[in-house]
């Protein structure tokens, strides 16, 4: 008899017959990806990437706004210091942000230029010219103000012109650029003091060092302490003693009103 006529006979060893039922094929390649398949999971990529981009853009935003919360207390710092050694009046004297931040520079407190200027302000980012490095150059023993910081958009709103015995955990001394003193709110991102994060807010850091990220001043809880009376104000001018002035890179933007 030929046991090997049927596909899939063979013999065992005491040559009894077995048959497969159904023919076993060895060593068939899998077949590739149908085209929907294919699709599925273009489709499944696509929409956990549109997931994902939100949630890394709010945490580079988020890394930015710290980056400028950490510029602004350094700031404050170094105007706390430089007050405690009597030369305040240097500081109350100057005409706009960027002089403010020289009389620093020249004694030394900082020369760090990407304090007062940070890289998501949109003035920075639409400038042609280079970033400046530093805020003063010294050389053979002379100060100088930058002249490349000097005449560049700042990020920054400084009050100069602090009482020295300001209550150091609501009087704000330096800001970012945009707010509205009179209404309480943050302008647009748009023209010479644009709000850096356009209207969703702003970073205010006070004489103790503290700072915060406020959406406006308007909201009872966002409200700021009024220096002579000490209730709530959605004014920032009120919130510093009279004849305190706010120095921006253009100049003065507002003077608080003497009692």
């Amino acid at each position: 008899m030929d046991t090997m006529k049927k596909y899939g006979d063979y013999l065992d060893k005491d040559n009894r017959i077995y048959t497969f039922a159904h023919p076993v094929r060895w060593g068939k390649r899998s077949r590739g990806f149908s085209l929907v398949e294919l699709l599925t999971v273009i489709s499944v990529i696509i929409i956990l990437a549109a997931i994902l981009m939100p949630l890394v853009g709010n945490a580079i935003n988020d890394a930015k706004k710290l980056r400028a919360l950490k510029n602004l207390q350094q700031i404050a710092t170094a105007y706390v210091s430089f007050s405690l050694k009597d030369r305040a009046r240097e500081l109350h004297n100057c005409k706009n942000a960027a002089e403010w931040a020289g009389v620093l520079s020249k004694h030394e407190e900082l020369n760090t230029a990407s304090i007062f200027i940070f890289n998501d302000d949109y003035l920075v980012e639409s400038n042609h010219r280079a970033m400046p490095k530093t805020i003063g150059i010294r050389k053979k023993g002379q100060w100088s103000i930058n002249p490349d910081f000097e005449h560049f958009p700042l990020s920054v709103i400084i009050i100069s012109g602090i009482a020295s015995r300001a209550p150091a955990a609501t009087t704000p001394v330096a800001y970012t650029r945009g707010l509205d003193y009179e209404t309480g709110k943050w302008r647009p991102a748009k023209g010479d003091n644009g709000g850096i994060y356009g209207e969703s807010g702003g970073i205010i850091v006070f004489l103790d060092g503290h700072a915060e990220f406020y959406s406006n001043l308007t909201d009872e809880a966002n409200m700021l302490v009024n220096y002579y009376t000490g209730e709530k104000t959605s004014k920032i001018s009120e919130a510093v003693n009279g004849g305190a002035r706010a120095l921006s890179w253009t100049g003065v933007e507002w003077e608080a009103k003497q009692k």
